[in-house]
């Protein structure tokens, strides 16, 4: 069993104390956070399918509650490593160079080690992606005050020992995930088939030799697509990406057979994140952006001859 530590700071709390509301809120959000972690190391997406949990997979998120000390509110925790739960290596497992070496760390020691990655280099792990960024900002419901902050620490036996939630790093944080793109819809021709050493997820050889991982959508099941392994197919679906904005995994919502000479009608192309994503700009330079009622307000008032419609247009061109 790894240990670890949930430090509650500047919480309005009693000292060892804590209300079963907050703990419930705690638990649920660091579950959603680890689950999507372990997702992302064994199957190289994050987010969660429709369904019952897999039996490893309840039991690696399983953490045990063993003490509640004071000193702010100090939670003891015990969770089991995930290698020693997750035996099944036909199972995809995450491409990155930190790969086996995280199958040693808890589910726990894994949602300190996202965190600090989200905080110190968010594009700089391959497991990033919009989802887990996301998860981690939910902690900001959590917080009582911008001065509240919860300690996550391990043991040695974790690559991070210490990881911190406050306000000022989930802003940061916050910022990261708005530079990564919404899923794209596109389409790509291919040759269809498993990845190697990994029975079930599929790539997608392009025609440009770019192999591609994908995973049926929740309308297609894995055995429905067998049919197509070793086939030249058209792909449509999403693309979704990574921290550094590169692509991550497709979905595929619908695949046939392409012709001989067919080529990929779209390029996995990223959308233009530019100066005018005014909900990022707002955020890192802490102003409200534009305001259109008052901006039409003033318009009218100097008696303009086009519309305020007309001048928006004009200002987009």
């Amino acid at each position: 069993m790894h240990k670890h530590r949930i430090i509650l700071e500047n919480f309005d709390l009693e000292e060892g104390k804590i209300s079963f509301s907050k703990l419930h809120d705690l638990q649920e959000k660091l579950t959603a956070l680890a689950e999507g972690a372990v997702l992302s190391l064994v199957q190289g997406k994050s987010k969660p399918g429709r369904g019952k949990k897999p039996r490893w997979m309840r039991e690696v998120l399983d953490f045990q509650l063993v003490g509640l000390n004071p000193g702010s509110t100090i939670l003891e925790v015990e969770a089991k490593e995930i290698g020693q739960v997750y035996k099944n290596k036909q199972f995809a497992l995450f491409d990155g160079p930190e790969a086996e070496l995280l199958l040693q760390e808890s589910a726990f020691g894994l949602t300190s080690f996202v965190i600090d990655k989200a905080i110190k280099e968010p594009q700089g792990s391959e497991m990033l992606d919009k989802y887990i960024l996301q998860k981690i900002t939910e902690f900001e419901k959590l917080l009582d005050s911008d001065q509240s902050q919860i300690l996550l620490l391990s043991n040695g036996q974790s690559n991070v020992r210490e990881a911190k939630i406050k306000y000022e790093s989930l802003k940061q944080i916050s910022i990261a995930e708005q530079k990564i793109p919404e899923p794209v819809k596109t389409a790509i021709v291919g040759v269809l088939d498993v990845m190697r050493h990994q029975k079930e997820q599929m790539e997608i050889v392009a025609t440009t030799g770019q192999r591609i991982r994908a995973f049926p959508g929740t309308n297609l099941k894995i055995r429905k697509l067998k049919r197509f392994f070793g086939e030249k197919v058209k792909v449509t679906g999403l693309a979704h990406f990574k921290a550094d904005r590169k692509l991550k995994y497709i979905e595929i919502l619908n695949i046939q057979k392409a012709d001989a000479e067919e080529k990929t009608t779209e390029e996995l192309t990223l959308p233009i994140f530019e100066d005018l994503d005014l909900k990022r700009l707002a955020r890192e330079q802490s102003w409200q952006g534009f305001d259109e009622k008052k901006f039409k307000k003033n318009i009218q008032e100097l008696e303009i001859e086009e519309t305020p419609e007309e001048l928006l247009a004009l200002l987009k061109e």
